[in-house]
């Protein structure tokens, strides 16, 4: 199969607990250096307690809640130097250093193009099923969303895959979505050693977003990485 999957966006999760969501907006944001000041904002930022959220121009959306912070973003064609949330979720948490960090979750997503729905059906149910009356009822065939879940050395990863349609211009194209959770507890007893942990998961964000490409296009699509 030749094909390829193209990563559609990137989003960062930060898990703590007791986390004041009231405190995120534009100002703060822009004060602290955590984005730059001439950011442009594509809609009104949201207050509505207990979840803010604040999205700007060029496609960074910034979530808060009280038991999570979600930065996501999109990435399309963008060179790992030019993706933001990385280094703007780094930012956050050393601007908030008390807060209790629990987690980190990478998660990128992307999706494969086929020709048309049955392609992709035939890709998900007649690839990654096995044979059995479960594939058909009443005469219709089914169609299949499904979640593998790899115990990796530093964490957990949960990768899904299911049918979807992609928006271009006017057209619906049907697409396989793949989309990926990388799953890291903040190992240290003291807030300091989770801090730095964190920082050191969010250093090495590109490990994850690599491996998700190499593991889809080679487990997934047999594409041999090897030249």
């Amino acid at each position: 199969m030749a094909k390829e999957i193209i990563t559609e966006e990137l989003s960062i999760v930060v898990v703590a607990r007791n986390h004041n969501p009231t405190i995120l907006n534009p100002d703060f944001l822009k004060y602290n250096k955590i984005v730059p000041t001439d950011w442009e904002l594509a809609g009104k930022p949201i207050c509505a307690d207990p979840v803010a959220q604040v999205t700007f121009s060029n496609g960074v959306n910034i979530v808060s809640q009280f038991d999570k912070v979600i930065f996501s973003e999109v990435l399309r064609d963008k060179k790992p130097g030019d993706v933001a949330i990385p280094g703007i979720a780094q930012k956050y948490v050393e601007t908030l250093p008390h807060v209790d960090y629990r987690a980190v979750g990478i998660n990128p997503k992307g999706h494969v193009v086929f020709t048309d729905e049955a392609e992709v059906q035939r890709y998900i149910v007649d690839n990654l099923l096995a044979p059995g009356p479960w594939r058909q009822f009443d005469e219709i065939s089914v169609k299949a969303a499904i979640k593998f879940i790899y115990a990796l050395k530093d964490c957990q990863l949960s990768l899904t895959i299911e049918e979807g349609k992609l928006q271009v211009q006017d057209s619906l194209l049907p697409v396989a979505l793949f989309a990926a959770n990388f799953h890291h507890d903040l190992a240290g007893e003291s807030k300091e050693e989770k801090l730095k942990n964190l920082s050191k998961i969010l250093d090495e964000w590109e490990k994850d977003l690599n491996l998700f490409r190499e593991m889809v296009n080679e487990r997934f699509l047999g594409i041999s990485g090897k030249p």
